[in-house]
């Protein structure tokens, strides 16, 4: 008989009365606890020589709602041997912090961009500043009871900050977390710059590849004429090796689930027996294209050549950009490739016809 599964109740009941440290109910333990975070935060706000110059990272940004301002205050009192050795970037309030605590004239502290108050465009300003590839980190302390009027540009900054893996913390303590990591790295050096590589580097989220991708397919089909939400062709067979047919003399050439046989034809004979399409020719060099080419998006244009119509125009050398294959970037999306080649594009029903009147020839 299957035990009866128990109710949420009875689960929180039964956590509660779990081990000892579980949960920090007792004074004793609570005090225990700010003991240890006073030593931590001691041992990290020691003072220390960075590895890296402000220069060569890029900015971090600070941030506060109203109501979270005290708190971004004290963390700035509590952190700034850490925060010092970035370029600061942030809204007004932020930086006329920094500054007061800091001084304007001190040669050795690298103030970043001042940006405007957050409902007058501020946050829109620092997402900027992470599409032009010159923010590593936002620490942003968002107020979660309170209304915000331009709660738009919020999530705007955060879905960008997302979007480029960008490092983020949301509240004190995950910013407090953080600076032992930021300390960590900046004493390191070089061999640390994998601990903050969204400092010194453009990363994306996973999700990127995937977006592109599709933003590749719905290019191709407005370029063609279709609906921009039609699913990607899929690639074409390769065409199969010739086969001998040694009872009849006659071979049969093989394209995708089209075969054709064909008689042997002495040179400057005309041939009089069934011929190879334009389109059966263009679908095997379709497959192998798509089998041995990275251009994604030139593949895609060229797969859609069936109509039996001629073609006499000339060879271009027009130079399109297409998307490579996909690259798998990793957890942080670092970018080891370039994002898009040049590939001159070609006559394929030209190119057809050579193929054809080759074979026939044969």
């Amino acid at each position: 008989m299957s035990r009866r599964r128990e109710s949420f109740a009875v689960q929180l009941n039964n956590q509660r009365s779990g081990p000892a440290g579980r949960r920090g109910s007792t004074y004793a333990q609570r005090l225990s606890l700010a003991e240890h975070v006073g030593t931590a935060t001691d041992e990290v706000t020691a003072p220390f020589t960075s590895t890296f110059a402000p220069s060569e990272m890029r900015q971090l940004a600070l941030v506060a709602h109203n109501h979270m301002k005290p708190a971004m205050k004290q963390f700035i009192e509590t952190y700034s041997e850490i925060l010092k050795k970035f370029r600061i970037t942030g809204t007004q309030t932020t930086m006329k912090m920094c500054k007061s605590m800091w001084g304007e004239d001190d040669p050795a502290i690298h103030y970043g961009l001042t940006c405007t108050s957050g409902p007058l465009g501020g946050d829109a300003q620092i997402a900027a500043l992470m599409c032009m590839e010159d923010l590593g980190g936002i620490i942003f302390f968002v107020d979660p009871l309170s209304a915000h009027p331009h709660q738009a540009d919020i999530d705007s900054l955060l879905r960008l900050a997302n979007c480029g893996n960008v490092i983020v913390c949301p509240n004190p303590a995950s910013a407090s977390s953080m600076m032992h990591t930021l300390r960590c790295a900046l004493l390191k050096g070089e061999r640390a710059r994998g601990m903050i590589p969204s400092f010194f580097e453009t990363l994306e989220s996973p999700a990127v590849e995937e977006y592109k991708h599709a933003q590749a397919v719905a290019l191709a089909n407005v370029i063609k004429g279709k609906s921009p939400a039609d699913p990607a062709p899929q690639a074409a067979e390769p065409p199969k090796e010739e086969k001998k047919v040694m009872d009849t003399g006659k071979r049969a050439v093989s394209f995708g689930d089209d075969v054709v046989e064909v008689a042997p034809v002495e040179q400057g004979a005309k041939h009089t027996g069934p011929s190879i399409s334009d389109t059966e020719v263009d679908r095997a060099l379709m497959g192998q294209s798509m089998m041995f080419s990275n251009a994604r998006l030139q593949a895609l244009l060229n797969n859609d050549s069936d109509d039996d119509s001629d073609d006499d125009s000339d060879e271009t050398g027009d130079v399109v950009a297409v998307p490579t294959a996909k690259v798998s970037k990793g957890l942080f999306g670092i970018k080891t490739k370039t994002a898009t080649k040049s590939k001159t594009r070609m006559n394929m029903k030209k190119l057809g016809k050579s193929v054809r009147n080759m074979m026939i020839s044969k």
